[in-house]
């Protein structure tokens, strides 16, 4: 079968591997979408971060690995054991693995297990190929009114979606997104079903573009400073996601919320955090950090999926599977907001 393998930094080939098999508890699929993440292109242009060449604790994974992690697919088969899906169903995958012994699996939230694996980085098998193998805990199925295209997006609105939970609004708050890559977006959409009205900044027209057809009022840090822009617009946000991870913007989004306001870091941090603690300690606002999503997230974001909550009109572009290199291409110089490669 057709696979992009990672094997080092700027190392990603498209090659013909073995096509995988089930063991107990698995769920085979062939593959329908896989988006393009940030992580990804980090990956392949900074890596090894999220793989690694020592095998995994938990998976025994490691170098070299098919990358993918946000996909729909067709389940094909199933091991031994294996429920809650039947071979035809299609599925969005929630890409980790985890150990089910710790106190955070114990606890309720998995996500944070210490020993998770993601597929796509340190499980074997991605979703860049055309067949590919995970648990049956890590499958949502998805329902008639929700298509293959927008259950590869599932994933990223989900970690999206777990960001806003973080922040408690309510319909009427205010909000403002810094970023507007699908993590953005995402929180975008999400605030916008919750009824939060919001602000969105990002230096790309190609994005801002995208946030204002979605309806959000935009501007361009380069040209209006964040924090003035903020308190002409609305005073204070209720609360500020950090979607960008570029230095600074932490930053702009604690001195732009309000006393008891939440800022949420959810991007990948770019470089060194920069923070005023001085205004951290004179508003009381709460700053947190979201990393992923929980089962009920990706099950919420597929339920406001069949609603209509979730348009991929004017935001997702869709490439073939021999263009995935343009892709990363394209999204690291930002001519595109999210990238979905069709397998």
């Amino acid at each position: 079968m057709r696979a992009a393998v990672f094997h080092d930094r700027e190392d990603l080939r498209l090659e013909d591997v073995p096509e995988p098999s089930v063991g107990p508890r698995d769920v085979k699929l062939r593959v329908r979408y896989t988006g393009i993440c940030g992580s990804d292109l980090h990956e392949y242009r900074y890596g090894p971060i999220f793989s690694s060449r020592s095998p995994h604790p938990l998976t025994g994974a490691k170098l070299p690995v098919i990358l993918g992690h946000e996909l729909s697919g067709e389940v094909v088969a199933l091991g031994e054991g294996a429920s809650g899906v039947a071979v035809g169903d299609l599925v969005a995958v929630e890409p980790l693995e985890t150990c089910g012994r710790c106190p955070e699996c114990l606890g309720g939230t998995p996500f944070l297990c210490p020993r998770r694996a993601a597929h796509g980085f340190s499980r074997d098998g991605g979703g860049f190929a055309d067949f590919t193998v995970v648990k049956d805990t890590m499958v949502h199925r998805l329902p008639e009114a929700v298509p293959a295209l927008q259950g590869a997006l599932v994933e990223p609105l989900a970690v999206a979606l777990h960001a806003v939970r973080r922040a408690q609004l309510e319909a009427g708050d205010r909000a403002v997104v810094h970023g507007a890559g699908p993590i953005g977006l995402g929180c975008l959409l999400a605030l916008r079903d919750a009824g939060v009205e919001t602000l969105v900044f990002d230096p790309s027209p190609v994005r801002r573009a995208a946030a204002e057809a979605l309806g959000a009022t935009v501007a361009d840090p380069l040209e209006r400073d964040p924090v003035a822009a903020v308190r002409g617009w609305t005073g204070r946000a209720d609360a500020s996601f950090d979607a960008a991870g570029a230095p600074g913007v932490t930053d702009h989004a604690l001195r732009s919320t309000r006393r008891d306001g939440t800022v949420v870091m959810v991007a990948v941090p770019l470089g060194p955090l920069q923070l005023d603690t001085t205004a951290l300690r004179r508003t009381e606002a709460r700053l947190t950090a979201s990393v992923s999503a929980s089962a009920g997230d990706f099950a919420a974001v597929i339920e406001g999926m069949a609603r209509g909550a979730y348009p991929v009109d004017g935001w997702v572009t869709t490439i073939p599977f021999e263009r995935l290199l343009d892709g990363i291409e394209a999204l690291e110089a930002q001519r595109a907001t999210k990238i979905v490669v069709e397998i």
